[in-house]
């Protein structure tokens, strides 16, 4: 993946990247599964040599350092690609298996939620198996696209293809809840935001007035301006933050900073804001 790239990591393999904790969660399901159908006096479905390797990895086993101080990275690479396979027939083998639970739970289990201050997920730009995986873990959803027309029609069908694909989930998950007297499923985030990347703003100014107009508030007002710095950095494969301001000018080089500082003010607001409503939520309950 892109990140991947940007932070120098190195992945061998999809054992390298989170396919395996995805597979371990399936695993575990499988294995409780198997338990019961020992305690029916039913056969145990064996377990393949994929989920018995996956059922000992753990999230320490495949989070690399990177040369930022305290980021730290689980890769991807062209591999993964081979979940969105291997996903639905693990589906079809165990209906039961809450696979928009599996990212959650594994970086729960391992500690990684309570190591971590944050946690990035840079899914792929489809909404696939592992999307889903993504967005249902995120608490806050940050989506990219460019100030043109085809994009702007991109975006707007991926939110009607979210609200339908996690309503179809919630809706069968509650069927099955309200029959069993339990309580049901309900998807949400703290905050969802659309980020308008690669602008100029003398070709598409008018687009993204029109934009800013149609999506409000879900559309950050800060547009990631195409400067000279952001060129470089996709040049070189490296981030904003990487460049030496001594291969531009002052101008040049504080213009590129700009917008993006703004951006990330803007995105720890909203962060410090949930962590904020979560802690008091947690006294309230205490």
């Amino acid at each position: 993946g892109s990140m991947t790239s940007i932070f120098g990591g190195k992945v061998a393999d999809e054992w390298g990247t989170v396919f395996p904790l995805l597979a371990r969660h399936y695993g575990e399901y499988l294995q409780s599964e198997n338990q019961r159908r020992l305690e029916r006096g039913e056969e145990p479905v064996p377990l393949d040599d994929t989920l018995a390797e996956a059922l000992g990895t753990r999230a320490p086993d495949v989070i690399a350092p990177t040369h930022w101080p305290n980021i730290d990275l689980i890769g991807a690479q062209l591999n993964l690609y081979w979940a969105e396979f291997q996903i639905p027939v693990w589906r079809m083998q165990g209906r039961g298996w809450k696979l928009w639970d599996a990212l959650t739970d594994m970086l729960a289990a391992d500690g990684v939620l309570a190591e971590y201050d944050i946690v990035f997920i840079d899914t792929p730009p489809a909404l696939g198996y592992l999307t889903i995986n993504g967005l249902a873990a995120a608490d806050i959803l940050l989506v990219p696209l460019g100030a043109s027309f085809l994009e702007f029609d991109s975006t707007g069908r991926f939110f009607d293809m979210l609200h339908s694909t996690f309503a179809s989930i919630e809706e069968a998950e509650n069927m099955a809840a309200r029959a069993l007297g339990r309580a049901g499923l309900r998807f949400q985030w703290d905050a969802v935001r659309a980020l308008i990347t690669r602008y100029d703003e003398s070709q598409q100014g008018e687009l993204a007035a029109l934009m800013q107009a149609y999506l409000g508030p879900v559309l950050s007002p800060h547009r990631q301006d195409f400067t000279a710095l952001v060129g470089q950095a996709g040049e070189q494969v490296a981030g904003i933050y990487e460049a030496d301001y001594r291969d531009f000018n002052r101008e040049t080089y504080a213009r590129g900073r700009e917008t993006f500082d703004a951006t990330y003010a803007a995105f720890k607001r909203l962060l410090i804001g949930a962590w904020q409503r979560d802690e008091q939520q947690q006294r309230t309950g205490a």
